[in-house]
């Protein structure tokens, strides 16, 4: 029985497992509130309006609506460039006098300001522009 006793070992002292199981929780807890909150931010979040851009007969229009007169050059080379855009040729031929008059204003070096009869059919073009 001697025998026997000396052929076991001893038994030895309990060993302390390392319990991660705590952490493990609450990294699983974070990481669902995290995914929760977004879900929540992506449902909820304000939607945001496109910017639709304008074509360029829009551009035209605003163009031509913000015409500043006080500047006679600008003006005149702006006009004539977007009433193109906006008139059929048919009545671009019909005011091509018209239009041939008021280059003078756009190539001339010191330009004299708008007289009330160009700046009258200047305006009516415009509006015939815009509303036809």
């Amino acid at each position: 029985m001697n025998q026997e006793l000396s052929k076991l070992k001893d038994i030895k002292p309990l060993v302390e497992i390392q319990d991660h199981s705590l952490w493990i929780f609450l990294a699983s807890l974070l990481a669902l509130f995290i995914a929760i909150a977004l879900i929540w931010y992506l449902v909820k979040k304000p939607k945001r309006r496109k910017r639709r851009r304008l074509s360029q007969k829009e551009l035209a229009i605003k163009a031509l609506k913000e015409l500043d007169f006080s500047d006679t050059k600008e003006a005149v080379y702006s006009f004539s460039t977007n009433i193109q855009k906006l008139l059929p040729k048919e009545k671009l031929d019909e005011h091509k006098d018209f239009l041939r008059h008021i280059e003078l204003y756009k190539y001339k070096k010191d330009v004299p300001s708008l007289s009330e009869a160009d700046l009258r059919s200047i305006k009516e073009l415009i509006k015939e522009a815009v509303n036809g």
